[in-house]
């Protein structure tokens, strides 16, 4: 057996921590690449840009279309070669994250991800998440090291609407679900050479699911607010260190694997954010491992509390088709995908009837109260 861990080399988080960043890159070099959207350099981007280059740093903002696509990543690419980029930084989302791992990648270069949202994981990983030009997915694209510095600033994350944090709290949810189903199944991991779990990474799962039950009620209130409290602190780090470091260490099953099976509809259902489509993935994963009821009821319940979707029409597929959702289900378990580590062979049929049997339980469960 062979076991991994992997993380990125330094995660800094603080207040304000933007306003001293440079001190963290500058021994990557003297000039690199800050790739950001429109929305966030108007937030957040432009007084980073002035803070970095006050400091010394010759910075070079390039703008994000908004997909991590080949495409976009090709375009980055060629501009980061025509500069001589030292180092590329994202400042942004998920996708943005992503497009900057990818760029970094084939530049070989340091790379800097500087997350605005507590949203998703993305910003320790050693992956991306590759879509084509129009938002349907491509694949898991792996690298041989994850980010070289993960810069969070919590006051920024503070100052982003709570939907976004609320999100990121789904989207770690699911880190131990999924964690646990790979230990059970004695499963690989997501780290290339088909490693096994470590203990470490077992435990940062653990302790991912830990703070979220014990610190989200006062961490929403927090963001709400748009305050820095310690209990927010631990929810930053849970959605962003925990659940990255803990999914890639520990492994991913079906939550994710639905998530990407949505792809194969249009709709409303693309109104929803990842962490929103991994919440009802969440419960798909209980369900087709034969949760207890208590223990899917405890989920349920979190769930509920903030909003997310535990049902087929919180999805906007109430009136979803048969034929729509096995279109789902089939892509659900492409080859490649993570739900084959459940331990037991998923068929679309065995996906299409767990997707039915969530729905049609959530509802009873929440009509009970």
């Amino acid at each position: 057996m062979i076991t991994a861990f992997a993380s990125p080399s330094t995660y800094v988080q603080g207040d304000r921590l933007l306003q001293h960043a440079a001190r963290y890159i500058a021994p990557f070099g003297n000039h690199g690449l800050l790739i950001a959207d429109d929305i966030v350099w108007e937030l957040v981007g432009g007084q980073f840009y002035q803070h970095l280059t006050a400091d010394g740093l010759k910075i070079e903002h390039i703008h994000f279309n908004g997909e991590s696509s080949p495409e976009e990543i090709a375009r980055i690419q060629a501009i980061g070669e025509a500069k001589d980029a030292k180092f590329v930084i994202a400042l942004g989302g998920g996708k943005t994250n992503d497009t900057t791992k990818a760029v970094g990648d084939q530049l070989h270069v340091p790379v800097v991800i500087v997350p605005t949202l507590a949203s998703n994981d993305s910003p320790c990983t050693r992956l991306s998440v590759i879509y084509s030009p129009n938002g349907e997915f491509l694949k898991y694209q792996f690298y041989d090291k994850n980010p070289d510095l993960v810069l969070v600033d919590s006051t920024v994350i503070a100052g982003a609407p709570v939907r976004f944090l609320v999100d990121g709290i789904a989207d770690a949810l699911s880190t131990n679900v999924e964690a646990q189903t790979v230990a059970r199944a004695r499963a690989t991991t997501l780290l290339p050479l088909q490693t096994d779990q470590t203990a470490a990474g077992l435990a940062l799962a653990e302790k991912c699911e830990s703070l979220l039950f014990k610190y989200t009620g006062q961490a929403v209130s927090a963001a709400a607010d748009h305050v820095v409290t310690p209990a927010l602190s631990h929810i930053i780090e849970a959605n962003i260190l925990l659940s990255g470091v803990g999914a890639e260490s520990s492994g991913l099953a079906a939550a994710h694997s639905f998530q990407n099976g949505l792809t194969a509809l249009s709709g409303d259902v693309h109104k929803l954010s990842h962490g929103q489509k991994v919440a009802f993935g969440t419960l798909l994963n209980l369900v087709l491992e034969g949760a207890t009821d208590a223990e899917f009821q405890r989920y349920l319940d979190f769930e509920a509390d903030l909003g997310l979707p535990t049902t087929l029409a919180d999805l906007y597929l109430d009136e979803a088709s048969d034929e729509d959702l096995m279109k789902v289900a089939k892509l659900t378990v492409q080859s490649g995908e993570t739900i084959h580590n459940m331990g037991f062979p998923v068929s679309a049929r065995d996906v299409f009837s767990a997707i039915k049997a969530t729905d049609e339980l959530s509802r009873q469960m929440q009509r009970q109260f």
